[in-house]
């Protein structure tokens, strides 16, 4: 799924360049305040595959980060951009106790957003509101001790937002922003005999940004 994007990236600022001029594309660096929720099942089974117990739990939490993107003027009112989250986003530890029989040991999961890009178009009136739809995917690692080594994974999913442009001048802009995301449900195991088995479904968030760009 990366190799695609990148692909439709590639062929999409390869196919500006030939379209637009130099003073058409934007670069900008976002800062976001996220609040990410999600439904959470852990299913453990025993050494013969027998379902021994199952635990659901919804959750949510907030995290802050930066991000870069890239825009190519189709025309006056729209842009085909690409944004890229350098850093990790990091869900809280989860703590689970007396999982080993004598209550002693503590099983710990956390999660790690990583590679979180986003293909969209945004569309923007004369007065500098505009609306944006994207297609994003991020890698997600999972992190663990005393459950064994739950494999990595990936997911996609859709972008809502709408925003407010400011023209500073000399091609200087400042964005706010709010954006409602969706992913797909994602699945992992500690690939063990009596293995314990993670469904994480209804992920989905809500960000604020505020932008600072450049036209050239």
């Amino acid at each position: 799924m990366k190799k695609i994007i990148a692909t439709i990236v590639a062929l999409v600022f390869s196919t500006s360049a030939y379209a637009v001029t130099i003073s058409e594309l934007t670069v900008g660096a976002t800062f976001n305040h996220s609040v990410f929720a999600a439904e959470g099942k852990e299913e453990n089974y025993t050494h013969t595959g027998t379902l021994e117990t199952t635990t659901k739990e919804y959750g949510a939490f907030v995290d802050s980060y930066a991000s870069i993107f890239i825009e190519a003027e189709a025309n006056e009112n729209v842009q085909i951009g690409f944004s890229y989250t350098p850093e990790s986003i990091e869900t809280p530890q989860n703590i689970n106790s007396g999982e080993s029989g004598d209550g002693s040991e503590e099983n710990k999961v956390k999660a790690e957003f990583e590679n979180l890009m986003t293909l969209y178009v945004l569309a923007k009136s004369d007065t500098g509101v505009y609306g944006k739809f994207g297609y994003s995917l991020m890698d997600i690692n999972l992190s663990t001790e005393n459950v064994g080594a739950y494999k990595d994974t990936d997911t996609n999913g859709f972008e809502f937002a709408i925003g407010y442009e400011h023209e500073a001048g000399d091609g200087v802009g400042i964005r706010a922003e709010l954006a409602y995301q969706m992913f797909d449900d994602v699945k992992a195991d500690n690939g063990l005999t009596d293995k314990n088995e993670i469904t994480v479904s209804d992920m989905q968030g809500a960000t604020a940004r505020i932008s600072l760009l450049k036209s050239f």
